[in-house]
């Protein structure tokens, strides 16, 4: 049986692990553990009361991160961002847009390194390539559903919406060296684009399943596309309603089956570990 990674005292660190641990904080969150380094990429905590799943952890509990990076700017990627980084030592990897709201929220520019895609990094203990994409453009049947919801908690929403913009979309593919994850923060990428930013064969993708209708045959195409070993969802949470909504990924695991029978499918638990033997099946 498997024991929750978040214990009383924070989190629960294996130390066996030989390869990283992975933990889903909900949203597009993650948290990834390796060679005592602890990495995070939009790392977003502070829900609201209606969401769901619940996350009873705070910015606080990050204080160990020492990178965090950030696929876009966007409030449910980067609100929390400030406060983590007041409690921690983190150096924040993003783009200028990202940059500028994080400095006007008070992160000191020294604190930051501004990423436009194409880079390669090698940092302490791991490297990191960093391609482009785009922001999901939402369906007009999407739009219909939750614009209702938002005009009637427009006060509390919009500043939200508007103060944060997204502005360009980064990639991260992380090699651990003999293993590689790639993550998407939103899913505007085109099949060229996983060509043209060499994003083909990671070990673990991990995908966002949130902004469409459609998002989950979308999501499928480019997993095909991709041809991880395994494909790891996020980002399908009721995050923050009414702006969000929980999604049924059930359709993106069969088209998954039916595209790319030999890619293994691992549904995250918030805050749960995992390392790559629990996504494989192994």
């Amino acid at each position: 049986m498997e024991k929750p990674a978040l214990l009383e005292e924070g989190f629960d660190i294996n130390e066996d692990a030989v390869g990283p641990v992975f933990q889903w904080l909900g949203t597009a969150g993650l948290r990834i553990t390796f060679g005592g380094k602890v990495i995070l990429i939009d790392p977003y905590l502070s829900r609201n009361e209606r969401a769901e799943p619940t996350q009873n952890l705070r910015p606080v509990d990050m204080a160990d991160a020492e990178y965090l990076f950030l696929t876009h700017g966007h409030f449910d990627h980067i609100a929390d961002v400030p406060d983590i980084v007041r409690a921690s030592e983190a150096r924040v990897y993003c783009s200028t847009v990202a940059a500028k709201t994080l400095e006007k929220k008070g992160v000191p520019p020294a604190r930051i390194t501004t990423l436009t895609g194409g880079e390669k990094l090698e940092l302490d203990g791991f490297d990191l390539s960093v391609g482009t994409s785009r922001h999901t453009v939402f369906d007009l049947k999407l739009l219909l559903g939750t614009l209702p919801g938002v005009l009637r908690e427009a006060r509390r929403v919009l500043p939200e919406l508007l103060g944060m913009p997204g502005g360009p979309v980064l990639i991260f593919t992380f090699d651990f060296g003999g293993l590689t994850a790639t993550d998407m923060g939103s899913m505007g990428v085109t099949v060229q684009q996983v060509f043209d930013e060499h994003l083909r064969f990671p070990d673990i993708l991990f995908i966002p399943l949130q902004g469409r209708t459609d998002i989950c045959q979308r999501a499928a195409d480019i997993t095909a596309t991709v041809r991880p070993r395994a494909v790891v969802p996020h980002h399908y949470d009721d995050f923050y309603p009414p702006v969000s909504q929980m999604v049924d990924i059930e359709p993106f695991r069969l088209r998954v089956k039916k595209l790319v029978p030999e890619c293994c499918y691992y549904k995250p638990t918030i805050n749960l570990e995992f390392e790559l033997g629990d996504v494989l099946g192994e």
